[in-house]
C-alpha cells in the first residue's frame, strides 16, 4: 500500500473536529506515514503523533481551556502569551523532539518580519508548535532560531505540500474553511469579531487543498473559532466528514494497492 499522508489546516477550536477525522481513519484500519499541521492542525497532530491514544486526545480536547493555553499580558504584541502551550504541551508528552515522534510531523508557521512559510521539522517541539498556533494580534509571536514566527496559516493553512515532501504517495486533507457565501455566526466580543476576521484572511491560504487525492471538509461554518463548549459538536462533524468520504477512501487505496502489485 503507497504511504498515507495527512494534512491537517488550522481553525481555532474548530480543529477538535480533526479527532473525529482521525477516529474514522483509524477505525478504518488507516494511520498515515506522516503528517503536516498548521496552528490547530498542528496541535492535534503532535499528540497524535507522539503515539497518544485518541481517547485521551478526546478526554484533553473536552477539558480544554483557554487558560491553559495562554496568560493575559500588557498588549504590545499580543493579548496572551502563549508559554503556557509550551508547558502544557510538554506536560502532555514530554520535552520531546520532533526526531522522538513515532510518526513524522512537519509544522507550518510564517515568519511575520520576512513574510515567509516555514516548515519545522526538528529540534524541539513545543516551541514548535507554540509558533504554528500563534494567532498573530492575540498570542505574542515566538522567537524561533533567529526568526519571529507567528500562526502557519497566516501563509499556509493546509500544508499539503510538506506532507508529499516527507515521502507521502496519497493526501487526505482536513480543511476547516467555510465558504464565504455562508453566513456565520455574529460575533459577540472584541476577540470573536477579530478571529472571524483572520478566518476571512486565511480562506485564500487553503490554495493547496487541490494538491491532495482526497479533501475532508468537515461542516463547521456556524461554530465559533474561540468557543470550546462545542467541542463534542465538533468531534462529531468530524465523524461525519471522515465517514462520508470514506468509501472513496478505501477504494483509491485498495486501487493503487492494486495497481502497484
Amino acid at each position: 500500500m503507497k504511504r498515507v499522508g495527512l494534512a491537517l489546516s488550522g481553525g481555532g477550536a474548530l480543529g477538535a473536529a480533526h479527532i473525529g477525522v482521525l477516529e474514522v481513519l483509524e477505525g478504518a484500519g488507516i494511520r498515515p506515514s506522516c503528517v503536516a499541521g498548521s496552528s490547530a492542525g498542528a496541535a492535534v497532530g503532535v499528540v497524535y503523533c507522539a503515539g497518544m491514544p485518541l481517547e485521551r486526545i478526546k478526554e484533553i480536547a473536552l477539558d480544554m481551556r483557554w487558560s491553559k493555553l495562554g496568560k493575559v499580558v500588557r498588549p504590545r504584541t499580543g493579548f496572551f502569551d502563549g508559554s503556557r502551550m509550551e508547558e502544557y504541551l510538554i506536560e502532555l508528552i514530554g520535552d520531546r523532539t520532533f526526531e522522538e515522534l513515532e510518526i513524522p510531523l512537519a509544522v507550518a508557521a510564517a515568519d511575520i518580519l520576512r513574510d515567509e512559510l516555514v516548515i519545522l521539522r526538528k529540534g524541539r517541539l513545543a516551541p514548535a508548535i507554540r509558533a504554528s498556533c500563534a494567532v498573530p494580534g492575540v498570542f505574542t509571536p515566538v522567537e524561533y532560531e533567529g526568526r519571529l514566527l507567528v500562526d502557519g496559516g497566516l501563509i499556509n493553512n493546509l500544508p499539503v505540500s510538506a506532507v508529499r515532501e516527507m515521502g507521502a504517495e496519497y493526501v487526505i486533507a482536513v480543511d476547516l474553511s467555510f465558504s464565504t457565501a455562508l453566513e456565520r455566526k455574529r460575533p459577540s466580543t472584541l476577540m470573536e469579531m477579530w478571529f472571524l476576521s483572520l478566518a476571512t484572511l486565511m480562506s485564500n491560504t487553503h490554495r493547496e487543498r487541490v494538491l491532495a487525492d482526497v479533501v475532508i471538509h468537515p461542516d463547521v461554518a456556524e461554530f465559533n473559532w474561540m468557543d470550546l463548549s462545542d467541542i463534542p459538536l465538533l468531534i462529531e462533524r468530524g465523524r461525519q466528514a471522515a465517514e462520508e468520504m470514506l468509501p472513496r477512501i478505501l477504494q483509491d487505496l485498495r486501487e493503487e494497492g492494486s495497481s502497484g502489485s
